[in-house]
C-alpha cells in the first residue's frame, strides 16, 4: 500500500525537518507493529514548498502530480494555511496543527501526531475494505442528502485525531445501512441507498464512463474523484441515481456538480454520478 504524506506549512524549519524523510516524522516501528503492519505500507513523505505567488489551485495540482498513483493521501496542515485545503477537506485525510507547538522538538511532535493519525486512518481504511460500507462512505456528498453522511464528513474533517473517531463513524454508518433497501413494486432485488429526497443511489458494476477533467473543472474536482477521506477510490465506478418506486425510473431536479455548478435535469431515467458529484 502506497501512502502519500505531505506537510503543508509556511514554516521553513518544519519543512526542512520533513525533508529528512519518514524517519523524522513516523516512528520506525509504526509500519512493522502499528495499525498498518499488515498493509505492506510504502510511505512517501513530502513537504509543499511553493514559489510566490501561489494559490490553493497550485497546491491541488501539486497533490495530483504526487499522490495520483498512491493508495492514500494524508495531509498534515499548519492552521495558518488551512484555507489552502478548503476544497479537498473530504478528499484527503487532513490533520491540522499549530506550528508553534511543533517548533521546539519537531520529531517528538510529529511522532505523537503520526501515531494517532495512522491508527485512525487504518481504522477508517478497514471500513472502506468492507465493500458494502465502502459504497456508503463514497456516496456523493453534494447530492446524497442525509444527516449521517454529513456527520461522517464532519468527523473526518474535525475529529481525525479523536480517540473515538472509528466508533463515531461506525455509529453514523449504521444509520446509512438502514437506508439501504430494494425498490418497492418491483421483482428486482437490486438494493439502493435512499436519501432524504427519496432518490435511489446504486453503486454500478459497469466501468463505461469516467468523470471529466480540464476546464471548466478544477484540480479539486479530480482529487475528489480519486480519494475520499484519504482513501483511494476506483475512479471508474459511479452511482446510478434515479427516483420513483417500481421498474420505470425517472430523475429530475437541480443537481450540483463537482465544482458546485447547478444543472437542471429533466426527462432522464437515471444519472451516472461519480463520488465527486460529477454526472
Amino acid at each position: 500500500m502506497k501512502l502519500f504524506i505531505c506537510l503543508i506549512t509556511p514554516d521553513g524549519k518544519l519543512r526542512r525537518h520533513f525533508g529528512r524523510g519518514k524517519d523524522g516524522i513516523i516512528p520506525a516501528e509504526a509500519f512493522k507493529r502499528g495499525p498498518l503492519a499488515n498493509q505492506q505500507a510504502q510511505p512517501t513523505v513530502a513537504a509543499w514548498t511553493p514559489k510566490a505567488p501561489f494559490s490553493s489551485a497550485d497546491l491541488e495540482r501539486f497533490l495530483l502530480s504526487r499522490a495520483r498513483n498512491h493508495d492514500a493521501c494524508i495531509l498534515i496542515v499548519d492552521l495558518v494555511w488551512q484555507h489552502y485545503v478548503q476544497d479537498i477537506t473530504s478528499a484527503a485525510f487532513i490533520v491540522t496543527f499549530e506550528a508553534e507547538a511543533a517548533s521546539g522538538n519537531p520529531q517528538n511532535f510529529f511522532f505523537g501526531i503520526s501515531a494517532r493519525m495512522l491508527r485512525n486512518f487504518a481504522q477508517l481504511l478497514n471500513k472502506f475494505r468492507r465493500s458494502d460500507d465502502a459504497k456508503l462512505l463514497a456516496l456523493p456528498l453534494r447530492n446524497f442528502i442525509a444527516s449521517e453522511l454529513n456527520e461522517i464528513a464532519r468527523l473526518c474533517r474535525e475529529a481525525v485525531l479523536s480517540g473515538s473517531l472509528s466508533d463515531d463513524v461506525e455509529q453514523q454508518l449504521a444509520g446509512l445501512r438502514a437506508r439501504v433497501r430494494p425498490r418497492q413494486k418491483t421483482s428486482y432485488k437490486t438494493t439502493y441507498a435512499v436519501d432524504d429526497l427519496k432518490r435511489f443511489f446504486a453503486y454500478g458494476l459497469e466501468t463505461h464512463a469516467q468523470f471529466a477533467t480540464g476546464v471548466p473543472h478544477h484540480a479539486y474536482c479530480e482529487i475528489g474523484g480519486l480519494f475520499r477521506f484519504g482513501v483511494r477510490l476506483d475512479e471508474r465506478r459511479h452511482y446510478n441515481v434515479s427516483e420513483t418506486e417500481g421498474d420505470r425510473t425517472t430523475i429530475e431536479g437541480n443537481f450540483p456538480d463537482c465544482h458546485d455548478q447547478v444543472h437542471a435535469v429533466t426527462g432522464k431515467t437515471h444519472l451516472n454520478m461519480f463520488a465527486n458529484d460529477y454526472f
